[in-house]
C-alpha cells in the first residue's frame, strides 16, 4: 500500500509539473497569437529601428541568444513607426543588399545612441555609408531604386500583418508575438523564445 501511495504521489507531482510548464507562458500576458502553427524551421523575427533606444539596449541580448541557439534562425525587419525613422529603414535594407551590414549595423547604433549623431537625410546616410567603405555608385543606384521602395513597402506590410505597434517586437515562428511588458526579466524572455520556438524539440 505504501509503494502504491508513493507511485501515486510521484505521478501527481510529475503531472503537476507538466501542467505548470505548459501554462508557464500565457496568451495575453506573455504573447499574442498572430498566425497559425507552422512546421517550419524555428525562427525569431525582430522588428526594430536604429532610432529606437530600446532596440539598441536589446542588441547584447540578441547576440547572446544567437550564440546559445545556433539552430534558431534570426531575421531583422526594420520598421518605420514615425517619419524620422524612414532613413534608418533605408540604412538597413541598403546595407543588407550591399552585403556590408557587418560594417554599418553596430556603427550606426553607436553613432545614434552613444554619439547622439542622428541621420536626417539620404545625403547624410550616403556620407555614413562612404565612410564605412561602401561603393558610391552602388549606393546611389540603390537609394533611388524601385527595389528599395518595394522593400520598404514589404517591411511595412509585414509589420502591419504581424500587428507590430512598438519596437523592439519579437515574433516567434510567425505565430507568437511576445509582449515585452509581460516578462519580469530578460532571462525570462530568452527562455520563452527558446521554448515557444520549439528549437530544443527539433
Amino acid at each position: 500500500m505504501r509503494i502504491l501511495k508513493i507511485v501515486f504521489t510521484l505521478v501527481v507531482t510529475l503531472s503537476s509539473a507538466w501542467i505548470n510548464a505548459a501554462d508557464e507562458y500565457l496568451e495575453g500576458v506573455h504573447y499574442r497569437i498572430i498566425g497559425p502553427e507552422l512546421d517550419n524551421k524555428p525562427m525569431v523575427e525582430e522588428f526594430f529601428n536604429y532610432g529606437c533606444g530600446a532596440c539598441y539596449n536589446y542588441e547584447s541580448f540578441v547576440a547572446k541568444l544567437k550564440s546559445k541557439t545556433p539552430g534558431l534562425e534570426f531575421k531583422l525587419i526594420p520598421v518605420e513607426l514615425n517619419p524620422s525613422w524612414s532613413v534608418y529603414v533605408k540604412a538597413y535594407l541598403v546595407a543588407e543588399k550591399m552585403g556590408i551590414l557587418d560594417k554599418t549595423h553596430d556603427k550606426l547604433f553607436h553613432r545614434i545612441h552613444v554619439k547622439r549623431n542622428y541621420l536626417n537625410s539620404d545625403d547624410e546616410l550616403k556620407q555614413f555609408f562612404l565612410e564605412a567603405g561602401a561603393n558610391e555608385k552602388e549606393f546611389d543606384d540603390l537609394i533611388k531604386s524601385y527595389w528599395l521602395k518595394t522593400q520598404m513597402r514589404v517591411a511595412k506590410q509585414t509589420a502591419l500583418k504581424s500587428k507590430v505597434t512598438s519596437t523592439p517586437t519579437f515574433v516567434v515562428n510567425k505565430r507568437y508575438l511576445l509582449l515585452n511588458q509581460g516578462f519580469k526579466s530578460i532571462e525570462e524572455m530568452e527562455k520563452a523564445i527558446i521554448n515557444l520556438s520549439g528549437i530544443n524539440k527539433k
